[in-house]
């Protein structure tokens, strides 16, 4: 295997696919969204092993700072490993695969799954978006360069591919494989519910002060993991509109959750989000939509299948 950087270190080896050992620590995981930006994190040490750029420091042309941002992300967990059950301590073998999905976009796959039950890397992409390997968690992100179109807002970020991004050596995604989908159905409807959908269970309407102490980056954008954060948010008012309190929250098994990145906020905005549940079998489909209030503007939309151990859905 050839050792490349990343922390702790990426290993290629000939399946195509990169390779490292992680350790658990306690700032990894929890009932929060601590180990999505681990996933976030990987992400970008995966790009920057095959992209040939450190994504850390990278900038455009022009020297401005290009920030490799989340458009879609998506975690599955529905064959016995869930972000809920990792704890301190648990070895994670974690293998990923950056693909091209354009001149300024990516989109990254990652199988963790926790040691010494490991099994071998996807032999085809197809293998991997079936996400039936037992004991596996199937993490995708849809990742475009962007800038700021002024250094103060978060309003109106721009593409922007930095200098050396070189992601013409990457395979390309399949097209019945591609990010797009999803991400132009939530552009297009706003939503991850279509019109054909049936009608909600449950309505709630919440509003979210952006909190400058907690949910920005180092970038000072609003960090990709605070809309998972928000999202779950949501869920517990939902949860305790319908008689359900944070026992019931802390016993779930997230199966799905999927997020489409459309904006971002600055320090001082608030968001309007909207959340609403469906049952589909013995699981709950709960959809939430972020706006920015007063224009309305839908910054991200999310979906997450839960199971509730303790009855159901409400």
């Amino acid at each position: 295997m050839t050792v490349l950087a990343g922390r702790p270190p990426l290993a290629a080896s000939g399946t195509g696919w990169l390779e490292r050992t992680q350790v658990v620590t306690p700032a990894m995981c929890g009932h929060n969204s601590l180990f999505v930006g681990q996933l976030g994190d990987w992400t970008w040490d995966a790009v920057g092993a095959t992209c040939g750029l450190d994504p850390y420091t990278a900038v455009d042309d022009a020297g401005r700072p290009a920030y490799l941002s989340f458009a879609y992300f998506r975690v599955a967990s529905a064959t016995g490993l869930t972000t809920e059950s990792i704890g301190f301590g648990d070895r994670l073998a974690v293998r990923s695969k950056v693909l091209t999905c354009g001149r300024s976009s990516v989109l990254a796959l990652h199988q963790v799954q926790r040691e010494p039950t490991t099994g071998s890397a996807p032999a085809r992409l197809a293998d991997f978006f079936a996400r039936t390997a037992p004991h596996t968690i199937h993490a995708e992100t849809f990742n475009r360069w962007i800038s700021r179109s002024r250094a103060d807002t978060n309003h109106d970020l721009r593409t922007a591919a930095p200098a050396g991004f070189d992601g013409g050596s990457l395979d390309p995604v399949p097209d019945e494989f591609s990010p797009r989908v999803p991400y132009t159905q939530v552009r297009r409807h706003g939503s991850f519910r279509s019109p054909d959908d049936p009608a909600a269970d449950v309505h709630v309407a919440l509003q979210y002060p952006v909190e400058a102490s907690r949910d920005l980056n180092g970038a000072g954008l609003l960090y990709f993991a605070s809309y998972f954060s928000i999202v779950d948010w949501a869920i517990v008012r939902l949860w305790r509109e319908a008689g359900r309190d944070a026992s019931r929250f802390l016993a779930r098994e997230v199966l799905d959750r999927q997020v489409c990145f459309l904006g971002n906020a600055d320090a001082d905005d608030v968001l309007d989000v909207a959340v609403s549940s469906s049952a589909d079998g013995e699981d709950e489909v709960v959809d939430v939509v972020l706006r920015r209030a007063g224009s309305g503007a839908v910054l991200a939309a999310a979906r997450q299948r839960i199971r509730d151990h303790e009855g159901g859905p409400a």
